[in-house]
């Protein structure tokens, strides 16, 4: 087993840098995935062990019933009307019916991603509180990319009953604006995973997305608040054809861009360690292997 991870340490070491539902999460995983450093990559392993960025990317949805403390952080209710982010008016939402939220002034997903960077980032942190972090992150950078999670009225469009595509029922219930974005149209495109990837790194190519990589996480939610007025329909309304043909290139760039931030993220918390590092650890695991 020992002689098997000494070629894997060196691949890592000196090869280059390559709110949705559950396939949306995975693509910006994904995309993220083949742009981590060398260094992140290795420190992320070190974290997750045999699971990748995809494989957690679901995780902080999972556990929404056992830790409902967390389920206003994959939003930001900014209103309609607002001219942008607000910390005070949009992370501070007291509801007397859920304790938790009296003291947090932090129950958003912009002050999430920030206080996540910091721990993931922060070597002297606890190993478990790093590995959630890490997998929050993953999951919140995609959510604040998805322009409903990013405007109060409607609680983000789930109030806005429509017809999908000629249906009101989706799944179990009926069909909402929110879960459009979240899953529907993506679904219609009728591609699979890794063919949603392949389409989004020939667009990232093509459009040279890579030059809007950064930024911070107020100015993405300001982002997907000014898209999400644009894609609004009224209660009642329809997702068709039109409508698809309308969004679906905005979609496709919200997820592209989700993926390339995440990587800037994730390569700024996790690139401390360096080259001569990554070789010192290399050679110290083979010497240590000899010797058995």
């Amino acid at each position: 087993m020992g002689n098997l991870i000494a070629p894997v340490l060196i691949l890592l070491c000196v090869s280059p840098a390559l709110a949705w539902g559950p396939e949306g999460h995975r693509i910006v995983a994904d995309i993220a995935a083949t742009r981590l450093t060398p260094a992140a990559r290795l420190q992320i392993i070190q974290l997750l062990g045999n699971d990748d960025l995809a494989a957690i990317s679901l995780w902080a949805d999972d556990i929404k019933a056992e830790r409902p403390e967390t389920a206003g952080w994959h939003f930001v209710d900014i209103p309609m009307k607002a001219p942008a982010f607000s910390e005070p008016r949009d992370c501070y939402r007291p509801e007397p019916s859920r304790p938790y939220t009296l003291r947090d002034h932090h129950n958003c997903v912009v002050d999430r991603i920030t206080m996540y960077e910091e721990v993931l980032e922060n070597t002297k942190t606890p190993r478990q509180q790093r590995v959630e972090a890490l997998k929050f992150l993953v999951h919140f950078v995609g959510d604040i990319h998805q322009p409903m999670h990013a405007i109060a009225e409607a609680r983000g469009g789930n109030d806005i009953h429509i017809a999908d595509f000629g249906s009101a029922q989706c799944g179990k219930y009926a069909c909402n604006l929110h879960y459009a974005w979240d899953i529907g149209l993506i679904e219609h495109t009728g591609l699979s995973e890794a063919q949603y990837v392949s389409r989004l790194e020939q667009d990232i190519d093509r459009q040279k997305l890579i030059g809007d990589w950064r930024g911070n996480a107020a100015g993405w939610a300001n982002e997907s608040l000014r898209l999400a007025r644009k894609a609004w329909l009224n209660d009642g309304g329809t997702v068709d054809e039109q409508y698809f043909t309308s969004n679906i290139a905005v979609l496709d760039e919200r997820l592209a861009l989700a993926g390339l931030r995440l990587a800037a993220v994730l390569n700024q918390a996790l690139g401390t360690k360096n080259f001569s590092s990554c070789e010192k650890m290399i050679e110290h695991h083979v010497n240590h292997n000899a010797g058995h």
